[in-house]
């Protein structure tokens, strides 16, 4: 009984973690427009965040941010600069909130070809 409860605990704990960016995910710049032709499309990728373990007893926020942050390190992977990311969109079942999902469009660009702040920021 008591390894029964201390599993569920993990369970829990674990399920309360955020996805912490990579280090190269961390490196990602984020993009709201599609970037010039010289940046190579590297494909989609789909971050996830939450789920049946644990996931209901995350609040909304830590979900959206688990899910960006498993987008951003997938597209590192595949060798990306720059990420366009949708916006979360949370799922669940029985009126609870359990997941978030996140689709983005991961692009590798060379130094330069896209500004890191919008024209407004220079």
């Amino acid at each position: 009984m008591r390894l029964q409860v201390c599993t569920l605990l993990l369970l829990a704990c674990l399920g309360c973690a955020a996805a912490s960016l990579s280090p190269a995910g961390s490196k990602l710049i984020p993009i709201t427009s599609v970037p010039p032709p010289e940046c190579e499309n590297v494909g989609t990728v789909v971050g996830q965040g939450g789920g049946t373990f644990g996931g209901a007893y995350i609040s909304n926020d830590h979900l959206m941010e688990y899910a960006m942050n498993d987008a951003r390190n997938k597209a590192a992977e595949r060798g990306a600069t720059h990420i366009q990311m949708s916006t979360p969109q949370l799922g669940g079942g029985s009126g609870t909130t359990t997941t978030a999902t996140v689709m983005a469009f991961a692009f590798k660009c060379p130094q330069g070809a896209v500004a890191s702040k919008p024209a407004a920021e220079k």
